[in-house]
């Protein structure tokens, strides 16, 4: 395929087309768009999300949200502390920008955590804490996965934003494999002490495996979008592994490289090794943040479906 020159336009479908015809991770992205959109339109696919880091706070719980309610995926796989935000928000809590440089001693003083260039409040887990309790007091004891925790949680929350409440709407189920490493996890154990009521992480992976291995049976695909890897993306993987079903579609977008031999940066080349990726997969890793590449990536995938329904 030939090198095109590459010409600045208003419409951003168009833009990821022409970076089809340019190089490197701009050509990457425009390629994990392409099978992002055969995935999501594929019938026969199960669609897997995963997400870590903190994409959440920084501003992105509305897109997961709508990825939720448009169908794009079937189950989520996250982390405690993107859970908590979207919780916290959706009860009022609130994550600005920082303006200035503050020293963090000052910061902690005036009751503000920070996340990079953004910080939250005190005041923003208190909340989450009240509900949680609350919440707890009307779910009888007993042993939960942490689908089936975050789904009353969810059916409990009145905010379109929330990714968390979305997904008990349309029953798309989110695991969070590190549920304790998180202030949600810490307030749940916190709360429960003196109650029969626990979290058996083991329930979540069943689920999973046993979706991989459902869909094997049906002769199913099974795709991913990665976003920043950490736990999420290797518990996906690891379902695969087990039920012996690679994945046949996986984006993965990461700003982490495999010299260092961390799993966020280990190239899907080398999941094929360990059977976890389909050698005939349709693959692309973009190496981006992705406050950048996720929202070009779900505004023309958004674009794309509505043309596809019309």
């Amino acid at each position: 395929m030939k090198v095109r020159d590459f010409k600045p336009v208003s419409n951003v479908d168009r833009l990821v087309k022409q970076l089809r015809y340019t190089a490197f991770n701009g050509r990457a992205l425009a390629e994990a768009v392409d099978i992002l959109e055969e995935m999501v339109s594929d019938q026969n696919t199960i669609r897997l999300l995963g997400f870590a880091g903190a994409l959440i706070p920084a501003g992105f719980r509305r897109v997961i949200a709508e990825f939720i309610g448009s169908g794009f995926f079937h189950a989520v796989v996250t982390t405690g502390a993107n859970v908590t935000h979207d919780l916290a928000m959706a009860l009022g809590g609130e994550v600005h920008q920082l303006q200035k440089a503050i020293p963090d001693a000052a910061l902690r003083r005036m009751g503000r955590m920070r996340i990079y260039d953004l910080y939250t409040s005190s005041k923003s887990f208190l909340l989450l804490e009240r509900f949680l309790k609350k919440a707890l007091e009307s779910l009888r004891d007993g042993v939960y996965s942490t689908y089936e925790l975050l789904k009353h949680l969810g059916s409990l929350v009145d905010d379109e934003n929330s990714f968390v409440a979305a997904a008990a709407r349309q029953d798309v189920k989110i695991i969070v494999p590190a549920f304790y490493d998180s202030i949600l996890g810490v307030q749940f154990w916190t709360l429960t002490q003196g109650r029969n009521l626990k979290i058996d992480l083991s329930k979540d992976l069943s689920w999973l495996v046993n979706l991989q291995f459902d869909a094997k049976g049906r002769d199913r695909s099974v795709g991913a979008f990665i976003l920043g890897g950490g736990v999420p993306k290797n518990f996906i993987f690891q379902s695969a592994l087990i039920a012996d079903h690679p994945l046949r579609y996986v984006v993965q977008i990461t700003v982490d490289v495999p010299e260092y031999g961390g799993l966020s940066g280990a190239t899907l080349e080398e999941a094929k090794s360990w059977g976890k990726i389909s050698s005939k997969a349709k693959v692309a890793t973009v190496y981006c943040d992705y406050t950048i590449a996720l929202p070009i990536i779900a505004s023309v995938l958004f674009i794309r479906a509505k043309r596809i329904k019309a």
